[in-house]
């Protein structure tokens, strides 16, 4: 046991301690450590061979800006705790969205159980505890390229943070400018969004008339509309890229890329001990913080990222190839 803690502290902690701009590799390559996301000339990626490419300067995803995350692997399903009135999916009062809500599902009012229970998943997803939420409508998928590009040809590239809302620069983004337009790259206009900042997700969310969804509602609205969400273990495609939006893996009402996509955006705040302090009613996360909350798992997550209740992190002003965002309209 000590020889394995040792060995943890070694690849975890001292190379994120020694320069916490740059990215090192770790055992996981959906997690990588970056306090830049990439952005600025401090940027130094060390790939895995598998994802060497001449040109990439995004990572995946931060894996520690602050310190270790080490994921734990799922409890096998043989041997996971009962969760007591867990919902079950697919209720019936979900209902599909019209008019300023098309192409979205309502997930309606009431109490659900968000985290794990005690021997389950990772230590920022417990205590397992009830949370009230109002009705809410949930995008059906993940934003694409297409739409994004829309928005940034109207709205500009700049966003609230004075930053560029989505990275161009990097040889892995699906978006690139053309005489002064922004176009999806051949090929990736149906395909979720990536390379974009907490602040450009934000934006668009905005001037699409909604917002990002809250950690919560982010939870609530996987366990009501994915077919496995009473197991909390879902199988992740084997892609080495996203699927287009319209036809990746569906869940209730054609909802698609709970999992497997791209990693979402959530509008809180991260803290490892937030369930411990977070209110029964319409949560939104710790008042200030570092990091922004992410969920979903991408096509690069392993085993341990295959979770509803999988909690992550990611810089605000990154920009990283495995994270988009899904909007929600009150």
């Amino acid at each position: 046991m000590r020889a394995w803690i040792i060995l943890v502290t070694l690849v975890f902690v001292l190379p994120c301690a020694a320069n916490p701009g740059v990215v090192h590799e770790q055992s996981n390559p959906d997690e990588r450590t970056s306090s830049d996301g990439g952005f600025g000339p401090r940027n130094s990626l060390l790939m895995a061979p598998a994802y060497q490419d001449e040109g990439f300067s995004c990572p995946l995803l931060p894996g520690c800006p602050l310190g270790p995350s080490v994921p734990l692997p799922p409890v096998p399903l043989s041997t996971e705790p009962t969760r007591q009135g867990e919902i079950v999916s697919n209720p019936s009062n979900l209902a599909e969205g019209a008019g300023k809500y098309k192409g979205m599902i309502l997930i309606p009012a009431g109490p659900f159980e968000m985290g794990s229970p005690d021997g389950v998943g990772r230590p920022d997803e417990r205590p397992w505890h009830t949370v009230y939420l109002a009705d809410f409508y949930i995008s059906k998928h993940e934003v694409t390229n297409a739409e994004f590009c829309k928005f940034l040809n109207k709205q500009g590239e700049i966003s609230s943070d004075g930053l560029p809302s989505v990275r161009i620069d990097d040889a892995s983004s699906p978006i690139i400018k053309v005489n002064g337009a922004f176009q999806p790259r051949p090929g990736f206009a149906d395909r979720p969004v990536t390379h974009v900042s907490w602040f450009g997700a934000s934006d668009y969310a905005q001037w699409a008339g909604g917002r990002l969804p809250t950690s919560a509602q982010w939870e609530k609205a996987a366990l009501y509309t994915t077919i496995a969400a009473s197991k909390d273990n879902v199988a992740l495609s084997t892609e080495e890229q996203s699927s287009p939006v319209y036809t990746s893996d569906s869940g209730a009402f054609g909802i698609t890329g709970m999992f497997g996509g791209v990693w979402e955006w959530c509008s809180d705040w991260y803290s490892r001990d937030y369930y411990a302090l977070s209110p029964s009613q319409n949560p939104l996360g710790p008042s200030l913080g570092q990091e922004k909350v992410i969920r979903s798992g991408s096509w690069a997550s392993s085993v341990s990222s295959r979770r509803i209740q999988n909690v992550h992190k990611a810089v605000p002003r990154g920009y990283y190839r495995t994270v988009g965002l899904r909007i929600v309209k009150d």
